[in-house]
């Protein structure tokens, strides 16, 4: 159950399914510090090298998803592969409706990890696919970024034909903004459902920097890198700045205040730049629980339903 408050387009998650166990950020390797005392060293006297493996570290995952227990919805997925430029990715398929709902999962996940909304969508007719982006869960790859990311979005909604709505987390939900403005023909879709996005590129840039300790000059090479990747300053590929050139139905934007990873100030950049949406604001389900809690998930099933 929602209740609006201080507007038609801010509403708070009411829920029964009270949880108020602390959310950890993921630690840091023990190796981190060693990396960081490589780059102070040997960063003034190599800035350009070092800049470019600043680069493959940020675009390298550090884990891959696997799931310790199996469960219904993962034993039911129905499994498919497609090919995203010399990469063969991991699908995952629920329901046999005609309207499909496509889920992006976030850096570090896996398509599978979004599988809790699946039963709610598939009872109201939908399909449901998911899948393993780029150097994630049983993808091939072993780097990629928001571009590379993006373009596997792409793929993905060419593969499983026309797209009705997309829910997607975290690091997925800028990959997916960004494939929809930046595609080459247009990709309308009914609804968007972004949970704990991150807005701006920049600052995720930035905590990259305070993390490695990067010097200030391997830390605008570094930047430059990036931008000649995007082929436009880092600031236009904010989430906030792609609105006018999406063409989307509806959007909830979903976030916990009190999430650890993407501060909640993230969702209100959004919702300053973008019309036509709503934004569902949680308190104590952090980064990752808030997609495991039954009324959002009822609440999302909700608004791709309306």
């Amino acid at each position: 159950m929602t209740t609006a408050i201080m507007s038609n387009r801010i509403e708070f998650l009411e829920t029964n399914h009270v949880d108020t166990t602390p959310e950890q950020p993921v630690a840091n390797p023990p190796i981190l510090k060693l990396v960081q005392l490589g780059f102070q060293t040997l960063g003034p006297l190599f800035p350009a090298r070092a800049a470019q493996i600043a680069y493959q570290l940020f675009s390298t995952p550090r884990i891959r998803a696997r799931h310790k227990t199996s469960d219904e919805m993962l034993e039911s997925a129905r499994i498919f592969e497609f090919i995203y430029g010399k990469q063969l990715l991991k699908g995952y398929e629920w329901g046999r409706g005609e309207r499909t709902i496509l889920l992006v999962h976030g850096w570090e996940s896996r398509g599978t990890a979004l599988r809790t909304f699946a039963p709610a969508l598939v009872r109201q007719g939908f399909r449901v696919v998911a899948f393993d982006g780029p150097a994630h869960g049983n993808s091939g790859g072993k780097r990629t970024n928001l571009i590379h990311f993006a373009g596997a979005v792409q793929a993905a909604m060419r593969q499983v034909g026309k797209v009705h709505g997309i829910i997607a987390h975290s690091f997925g939900g800028a990959a997916t903004v960004y494939a929809l403005a930046n595609a080459r023909q247009p990709l309308p879709i009914e609804k968007l459902v972004l949970v704990a996005t991150p807005n701006s590129i920049e600052k995720v840039l930035q905590e990259t920097i305070d993390t490695l300790k990067l010097t200030k000059q391997v830390s605008r090479r570094f930047f430059r890198l990036i931008e000649q990747r995007l082929q436009r300053p880092v600031h236009e590929a904010d989430v906030s700045q792609a609105y006018h050139k999406l063409r989307v139905g509806a959007a909830l934007i979903v976030h916990d205040k009190r999430d650890p990873v993407v501060p909640f100030a993230a969702a209100e950049t959004i919702m300053a730049h973008w019309t036509k949406a709503t934004l569902l604001a949680s308190e104590g389900y952090g980064h990752y629980r808030l997609m495991k809690n039954p009324d959002l998930i009822e609440r999302v099933a909700r608004f791709i339903v309306d």
